[in-house]
Order: C-alpha cells, then sequence, then structure tokens
C-alpha cells in the first residue's frame, strides 16, 4: 500500500509560499554582490573547474570568476521574497562582461511567469546584475517548479529549510 502524496505546508521559516500568492511583476528586490577570491575559490571547487583563466599564474594576468557563480544571487532573491522550495528546471543566462574579484554588482530580479504544466506549478523569474558604473554585466531567467509532487495533493505538514542563506556564502 503506498502513501498518499503531500505538498510541505510550512518550514523552519515558516508557511511555504503558495501558487497562487506568486504575482507576476513582483519585484524580488536587489541586493548589493561583492565578489572576492573566496567566492571565485568556491565556484570552482563546486563546479570542479579549475581553467587557467580562473587561476593566473602571472603578475599582470587578470582572474575571472567561472559564468556560474551568477546562479546564486538571483536564487537569493527569489529565496527572499517567497519561501519555496522545489527544483530548478530551466536557467537562461548571458554574460556582457567578465566578473573579477573586487567587483561589486547590483542583482535586481522579477517574476516574469507562472504556469501550469503536467499540474505541476511553475514559476518564471529573471535577474540581472549591473557594475557600479550601471553597466549590465549578466542577465538570467529561470524556470522553478514549486513542487514535484503535482498540484491536487493536499498541503499538509512541516518539511525542510528552503535553501541556503546568502550571509552563509
Amino acid at each position: 500500500m503506498s502513501t498518499p502524496k503531500t505538498r510541505v505546508l510550512e518550514d523552519a521559516r515558516g508557511r511555504r509560499a503558495a501558487f497562487e500568492d506568486i504575482e507576476v511583476g513582483h519585484s524580488l528586490g536587489e541586493m548589493e554582490w561583492r565578489i572576492t577570491d573566496d567566492l571565485v575559490d568556491l565556484q570552482c571547487q563546486l563546479d570542479q573547474d579549475f581553467d587557467p583563466m580562473y587561476f593566473p599564474q602571472g603578475a599582470d594576468a587578470p582572474r575571472v570568476a567561472p559564468p556560474q557563480i551568477t546562479y546564486r544571487p538571483p536564487r537569493w532573491l527569489f529565496s527572499r521574497a517567497f519561501n519555496v522550495r522545489g527544483l530548478f528546471v530551466r536557467w537562461e543566462s548571458e554574460s556582457f562582461r567578465a566578473i573579477e574579484p573586487g567587483m561589486t554588482l547590483r542583482v535586481t530580479g522579477s517574476v516574469v511567469g507562472k504556469y501550469v504544466r503536467k499540474e505541476r506549478e511553475f514559476v518564471v523569474y529573471q535577474a540581472q546584475g549591473r557594475d557600479a558604473s550601471g553597466n549590465l554585466v549578466f542577465r538570467t531567467r529561470r524556470t522553478h517548479v514549486l513542487d514535484f509532487v503535482e498540484r491536487s495533493a493536499p498541503r499538509e505538514g512541516a518539511g525542510i529549510d528552503s535553501g541556503i542563506k546568502p550571509e552563509k556564502i
């Protein structure tokens, strides 16, 4: 006999956001994000990517960050605005210049769409990062399914926290 499927109602941060709570056009706010050598090192470790561009040997050789470093700040904005958990199902990203240690980026975002497919709830959000002069450095668009379980399953019970906290990275 199988256990009936349910979706989590709440976690340590409180009640999980329902699909109906998320409005297209909602601002995810903004954050200031300082790129450090430690963040570049962390990203390289996470990806197991040790390209010489990320670890230059010459004294005058510039260091750049892997493009995947832009993943976390937009996710932090989304998690800060909505207490959600789910699966990341699509990631579109454009880079307009190299990201280097010492840069400070202002990252902003908003919800740009939502839809139901195969009885699952999807939210689309976008974000962009600009340098201190206001120049666009990166732009991204992500699609997130709120639950892997069908939307007809009831919400009940408590689950684990909804993710990484920006102050921990």
